[in-house]
């Protein structure tokens, strides 16, 4: 198991990996929201060039992606650039399969009650952005996933023996049935300082549950992460026993990223 960093442009650093040996593709990519991702980085570009270096960046994907592969891309979206998740999936639908579209929620309430939190917001005219797509590609749109690999029990004991049986047809009668596409992951709480620094991190769960989903419990697959960013992705690998593969061009980032592998404890 290693977990490898490597430090330049997705585009050109993507160029140079060889066709169809990355098994899971796992990345949350600028959002073309003017995030602040260091001098480097122009995450205000005009739609047009935005979409056109979405769509370089997914060629190159597929090009290395194993035909069983999966691709999730993880994209958010502002009230005021409220297509920016759905301009990604058509941009990339000549190249994938979006085989599932899932929905991330950080926040949700129930009633009078509240979980997760979300950024506020000074207008009148819009509600909190409490979600996020994960969008799951592949090359065909018919690849087997290990969908109980993060199944969650039965509420109702008494449906474990016939809806059970249904789920894992000839199997034996599992506690646990498919999570669905909703999947409600609150962020994580910062546990040491280093890791403050990237301006749009995700929940290391997030990265291990589309992993999970795609390959189970094997053990002999790479997955990548072309942007890296804080080294989410590759913390989840190492969660797993797995290897893995970050870049970002940001060198800052790659040091966070190091130092969140080398200091998280499973």
């Amino acid at each position: 198991m290693e977990q490898k960093l490597i430090c330049g442009d997705t585009l050109e650093t993507l160029k140079t990996f060889e066709d169809d040996h990355i098994g899971v593709i796992v990345t949350s990519p600028p959002y073309n929201l003017g995030i602040n991702y260091g001098d480097k980085v122009n995450d205000n570009k005009s739609p047009e060039k935005y979409l056109e270096w979405v769509l370089n960046i997914g060629k190159e994907c597929k090009r290395v992606l194993k035909s069983n592969g999966s691709l999730f891309i993880n994209i958010g979206y502002s009230n005021l650039n409220p297509w920016i998740s759905m301009d990604v999936a058509q941009t990339l639908r000549p190249l994938f399969h979006l085989q599932n579209n899932i929905c991330w929620v950080k926040n949700i309430s129930i009633g009078e009650t509240s979980h997760g939190h979300f950024k506020p917001i000074n207008s009148k005219r819009f509600l909190n952005v409490t979600n996020e797509n994960i969008l799951h590609f592949t090359k065909n749109g018919d690849i087997p996933l290990e969908r109980l690999a993060i199944g969650v029990p039965f509420m109702h004991k008494s449906n474990l023996k016939e809806r059970s049986k249904k789920v894992n047809k000839s199997g034996p009668k599992l506690d646990v049935r498919c999570r669905g596409n909703t999947w409600f992951i609150k962020y994580e709480t910062i546990q040491h300082k280093s890791e403050k620094g990237h301006p749009a991190s995700f929940p290391v769960e997030l990265a291990e549950l589309c992993i999970k989903l795609a390959i189970g419990d094997k053990k002999d697959v790479l997955v990548l992460d072309p942007f890296i960013g804080s080294g989410t992705t590759l913390v989840a690998c190492k969660k797993l026993g797995i290897s893995g593969i970050g870049i970002d061009i940001n060198s800052d980032f790659i040091q966070l990223a190091q130092s969140r592998i080398e200091k998280y404890k499973f």
